[in-house]
């Protein structure tokens, strides 16, 4: 189209060939007040107008009398009357056009504001004439007064019958100092007006595969009102109209998804790795069998970084899948290759879990490893920096230090991104910016559903580990009352006592908080806990305030086995791998997401030896939050439960407020309309990158 122009709400777009239209003064009865009004909502111009979508739709054509109408002082009314007179602003006033009616006897006032001596509106008015009005009644000296009403004239003849008018009609989400009627008639305008200037950024082809409407005729049949002996056929067409609206939003983030994707790639040049005899011995090194997934995905990224194009994947595996080794052995595959290898994690003690499995699983193998956190101290620190500028450490784990702009790479060829979500895009593509077209292998422990995971990381390819390695015994969940507390801490210290084994407390907050004095605090509780029904037994605290050197000090002692007990917050909810900890005891987790507890049960179950975690739950427990409780307790299957919480608490808070601003949407809804988001996902990718890579 010529001359056109794109209107974006969210993550839709809307294409005019004409842009002069769209200004919201051009609409009858939109003056400067009410423009200003609706731009302090978010609707700028006429295609955010069409873009303001009904919350519920209502059924028409229940007449009111007259007598009714005064005796009750109702607010919304329909009814049919003939015009007595009209009455026009005379030149060069703001005074309104009025319409009086004669109700049954009774007198009925229409007023329209800002259309001066408009001749295609006023000219529709007639004494004599019928007229069908329907909206929001003020009274003005006890005569009833409806302003910007929407209307339909019907002439002179008789009316036809009431039945005919029965219909249904949208209502939208009110406006303050914005009338019904008012809204009602500029969306009208707008929708005659710019229909017929509308493009479509769906190809035509797609629709029709899709079994979807044009998205003129979806507006049209979402704002038009509709007669209700046509109801069941309207319902089946608004499902249409709707799922075109939010397809569509779907479909424009993931074009610029794919986009981005093929930009990665294009005229790329990253580390052919090719050579996979030190992934052999790392396989060789492992007390277990690989499981049938980390084989499959394993066999996906060594074709991948064999590649000039750069590998961008998201690896997602469940609590204790066995992801680390994955990283390890594709780790294993680069610095054969000849290139070094940055391993991200979110926290030092994460990072530090990881160094030690890469000294396990790499022992004897002659690969340098070095660590970069905030832990390391200044002389430790120059002489990181320096063996990863000459290549001679080859695989370094380490926190955000890493993106440092101080930190240099001989030859950086593989990036491995652990807890994706607890970094933004910026992050990461800083430290991919240290090498050159470098390979990405992002992974997460927290279950994401699928139409999050292709919301969030549509750049990135997928890839699932669904199976646990073979010995690792059931985790047994238990609701509890916080009265049963004396008993839980009987059973968790005859428990040390016999077997030696290790258990964790987790609290929500670090310290006591006037706003919720009720809630349990990691500091005093620790306290308590070391003085009372454990006192004789090494109670730890960890909590993220402490220093990183701290911090790493008391896991470590946990570890060790230092320590019977670990009182903790939600620093230790991911990578904490102490095999000993068959205990897991959380504190108030009603104030924690089905994802996060399911974080925090998998510390524990990482050994041979039968596990439990049991959760002391306030007294006040709502309804909903015993009923997700009571669902936590009776699955251990991540992805469940991640769908579960997706639906209570919605993206944002699904995956932290970093991430949130990618995973919001104005009309779809990622708990409900996966299908969309994954139909749009494989049309914009077949259209971007060709049929052969819309996958």
């Amino acid at each position: 189209m010529s001359n056109e122009v794109v209107v974006e709400a969210g993550r839709f777009e809307l294409i005019f060939a004409t842009p002069q239209l769209l200004g919201l003064e051009k609409l009858d009865g939109i003056g400067p007040k009410t423009a200003k009004r609706l731009k302090e909502r978010g609707i700028l111009d006429q295609g955010d107008l069409l873009l303001f979508m009904p919350r519920k739709y209502r059924k028409c054509g229940h007449f009111i009398p007259a007598g009714d109408l005064m005796r009750t002082r109702m607010s919304y009314v329909e009814f049919q009357a003939p015009i007595m007179n009209v009455r026009l602003p005379t030149p060069n006033t703001k005074q309104p056009v009025e319409v009086m009616l004669n109700y049954e006897g009774q007198y009925f006032k229409l007023i329209w504001f800002n259309l001066g001596r408009s001749r295609s509106f006023t000219s529709q008015f007639k004494s004599g004439d019928w007229i069908h009005v329907k909206g929001s009644v003020d009274y003005a000296r006890s005569v009833p007064v409806m302003q910007h009403p929407d209307i339909d004239i019907l002439g002179p003849r008789t009316p036809a019958p009431k039945d005919d008018y029965i219909s249904v009609e949208p209502v939208y989400p009110s406006l303050e100092g914005v009338k019904d009627a008012i809204l009602r008639r500029a969306q009208m305008q707008a929708l005659e007006r710019l229909l017929p200037e509308l493009g479509d950024i769906v190809p035509g082809d797609v629709l029709e595969a899709r079994d979807l409407p044009g998205v003129g005729q979806a507006l049209s049949i979402i704002h038009v009102m509709r007669p209700q002996h046509d109801v069941e056929f309207f319902q089946k067409q608004l499902l249409r109209a709707k799922n075109r609206i939010i397809y569509e939003e779907f479909y424009t983030l993931q074009l610029k998804l794919a986009r981005d994707y093929a930009d990665q790639r294009e005229a790329a040049n990253a580390p052919q790795c090719t050579e996979r005899e030190l992934g052999r011995a790392v396989v060789r090194n492992l007390p277990f069998e690989l499981t049938g997934d980390q084989q499959k995905v394993m066999g996906t990224i060594a074709t991948e970084v064999a590649r000039k194009l750069p590998m961008r994947r998201l690896l997602q595996g469940d609590v204790g899948s066995g992801k680390t080794v994955v990283a390890l052995m594709s780790a294993a595959i680069a610095v054969g290759s000849g290139v070094q290898v940055a391993m991200m994690a979110p926290t030092d003690i994460l990072a530090r879990q990881h160094l030690k499995r890469a000294e396990e699983f790499l022992e004897g193998l002659d690969i340098e490893l070095g660590f970069l956190g905030g832990s390391l101290g200044a002389k430790d620190k120059r002489d990181i920096l320096a063996k990863l500028a000459d290549g001679t450490v080859k695989l370094v784990v380490g926190t955000h230090a890493l993106f440092s702009e101080d930190v240099k790479f001989q030859n950086l060829g593989l990036v491995l991104v652990d807890e994706q979500h607890k970094f933004g895009v910026e992050q990461r593509e800083l430290l991919l910016a240290k090498g050159e077209d470098p390979h990405l292998l992002s992974m997460t422990a927290t279950p994401i559903p699928r139409s999050l995971a292709h919301a969030v990381f549509g750049d990135l390819d997928l890839s699932i580990i669904r199976e646990k390695p073979p010995g690792r015994q059931p985790i047994k969940t238990y609701l509890r009352d916080r009265s049963k507390a004396p008993d839980v801490y009987k059973y968790v210290r005859g428990r040390i006592e016999e077997t030696g084994e290790q258990a964790y407390f987790v609290y929500p907050m670090v310290e006591a908080s006037e706003a919720v004095p009720d809630r349990k605090n990691v500091t005093e509780a620790a306290k308590e806990l070391a003085e009372g029904p454990f006192s004789g037994l090494r109670v730890g605290l960890l909590h993220g305030r402490l220093d990183a050197e701290e911090k790493a000090r008391v896991m470590q002692e946990f570890s060790d086995g230092d320590l019977d007990i670990l009182c903790a917050t939600t620093v230790i909810e991911v990578g904490v791998d102490v095999a000993n900890a068959t205990m897991m005891i959380i504190e108030s987790p009603e104030v924690f997401g089905l994802s996060q507890l399911h974080q925090l049960r998998g510390r524990v179950g990482r050994g041979a030896a039968s596990s439990m975690c049991i959760l002391l739950a306030g007294f006040d427990l709502t309804k909903d939050a015993h009923e997700r409780l009571v669902s936590f307790s009776k699955t251990e299957d991540g992805f469940k439960l991640a769908e579960v919480d997706l639906k209570i608490r919605g993206p944002g808070l699904f995956l932290g407020v970093r991430q949130a601003g990618h995973a919001e949407f104005r009309f779809g809804d990622l708990a409900k309309d996966g299908e969309l988001l994954e139909m749009a996902r494989q049309d914009a990718r077949r259209r971007i990158l060709g049929e052969e890579d819309a996958s």
